[in-house]
């Protein structure tokens, strides 16, 4: 079989440019795939960074209504009056590292309960609040826990 060399020198690009396009091709579509990982990836440890931050706010609030809480069961006469009509803190704001929170606990009741909510907020929207009952009527007295937003 005889090659007509007149037709090759025609054409002599067309490997060349079609070894180029299928490379384009391939690099494209490795491309697309590693920024698809890429964007998976960082929505995944945005996921992540929230419910740390969940869990730190509510370990926070717990923290803060069990303090209370144990202030109150020791001691049910240590508020006093304010027990009565109603107790809110001064909002507190709470810092460790990039951690940031205010914390807020109000105290309401009467001779019989007290209630203690414990909530922590970040500045990023994020909110845990803590809820107790306690039974001032009881020995020993009764701690009722409740949470949720």
């Amino acid at each position: 079989m005889k090659v007509d060399r007149a037709a090759v020198k025609k054409r002599s690009g067309a490997a060349l440019i079609a070894t180029v396009l299928i490379g384009f091709i391939v690099l494209s579509l490795l491309s697309a795939t590693v920024i698809s990982i890429t964007w998976k990836t960082l929505r995944v440890e945005s996921w992540q960074t929230e419910q740390i931050e969940k869990i730190r706010l509510d370990y926070l609030a717990r923290t803060a209504a069990k303090a209370v809480t144990d202030k109150l069961t020791a001691d049910p006469d240590y508020f006093g009056t304010l027990n009565r009509n109603g107790f809110v803190s001064v909002p507190k704001t709470i810092t460790d590292g990039a951690f940031s929170a205010t914390l807020d606990i109000t105290i309401k009741g009467d001779d019989q309960r007290a209630s203690v909510v414990a909530k922590a907020s970040s500045a990023k929207g994020g909110s845990a609040v803590v809820r107790t009952t306690i039974d001032l009527t009881t020995d020993p007295k009764t701690v009722t826990w409740s949470s949720g937003n």
